[in-house]
């Protein structure tokens, strides 16, 4: 009998687990009850003082209007820039020296690296370069990496042959000229220059033995073909036959050999260069600093600056006491 009786009975620790489970649910209903319940009295709060947020309202739109018509205009425009003579990294540390001499204000010499005039240069507010990555190594690009969160991230792969160029320009219609410039100032560099011949010395030369590779191969099927007997399903006729392997391999080596000569000549004459624009700067068609931006910029803070000088106001007899009592 008291065997039946400790069968029936529930477990402590399953009363216990329930109990906790309760608890836990009555806490996520008493939280999200007490945040709706601070939302709602944040919310009569100000609409009892509507009259602060439309002065921060109005406040925003004429602080926009006045920067918008007081500060020269910026433009982005990106340009996706591919590199030949070597990885990314050399190249983008040569572009991003521009952009050092942009932000120093330092037209004179970015004027002689772009080979344009100072016209030209002084429009240039800021240069930028970033990294395309790719998540799961699928290739595929997943994104600019504009924060450089990914840069030290090993399950992150960087790619290592294309990035994108990011330019602040006060004008708009220089972009083409800076993009010749950028080009002219990476072809121009020694070091990159020594890089791209040595480059195109191997390619040449790895071409020119691909291409003896294939025309040894082709003479090698030839002669097997006619004088392999080993193989011959017909030795008296007239029609010779190699076995389906020996076939099998000789076309896989030898579309294995073309495909690789491809690559080569494709890299001597589409990308010859140092570099390779994959894509220009495209004319910008809207400002980054128009009358919206900054009243987006803003707007938070004069609406910050309304809840704090209203609660002051309001609350401004028990401030009062408050220092007293002290």
């Amino acid at each position: 009998m008291p065997t039946n009786s400790q069968q029936n009975s529930p477990n402590k620790d399953e009363i216990d687990l329930i109990t906790l489970f309760v608890k836990i649910g009555e806490f996520i209903k008493n939280a999200v009850l007490g945040l709706f319940n601070i939302i709602g009295s944040v919310l009569i709060y100000l609409l009892r003082k509507w009259y602060y947020l439309l002065i921060a309202a109005v406040l925003t739109v004429a602080s926009a209007l006045i920067l918008d018509n007081t500060t020269e205009p910026l433009y982005s425009a990106d340009l996706i820039m591919r590199s030949n003579a070597t990885t990314n990294q050399p190249i983008m540390s040569s572009v991003d020296i521009l952009g050092d001499y942009a932000k120093a204000k330092n037209y004179e010499i970015l004027s002689n690296e772009l080979n344009q005039s100072l016209e030209v240069a002084s429009t240039i507010k800021g240069i930028e370069t970033f990294w395309y990555y790719d998540i799961g190594e699928d290739g595929i690009y997943d994104g600019i990496d504009t924060e450089g969160r990914f840069l030290s991230d090993t399950n992150v792969l960087k790619i290592d042959n294309e990035f994108v160029v990011r330019m602040k320009i006060s004008d708009p219609s220089f972009v083409k000229n800076i993009e010749e410039g950028l080009v002219h100032y990476l072809e121009a560099n020694t070091f990159l220059l020594a890089l791209n011949q040595q480059r195109l010395s191997d390619l040449e030369a790895q071409l020119n033995q691909t291409q003896y590779e294939i025309e040894k191969l082709d003479s090698l099927q030839k002669r097997e073909y006619y004088t392999n007997t080993e193989d011959l399903r017909q030795k008296d006729g007239q029609i010779v036959f190699t076995s389906e392997k020996t076939v099998q391999t000789y076309h896989n080596e030898m579309f294995r050999l073309l495909r690789m000569k491809q690559e080569y000549e494709k890299e001597l004459k589409v990308y010859s260069g140092i570099i390779t624009v994959q894509e220009g700067f495209s004319v910008p068609g809207e400002s980054d600093n128009g009358t919206i931006d900054y009243a987006k910029k803003l707007s938070w803070y004069y609406l910050g600056l309304a809840i704090f000088l209203s609660l002051v106001i309001t609350y401004r007899e028990k401030i009062k006491d408050f220092k007293k009592s002290k």
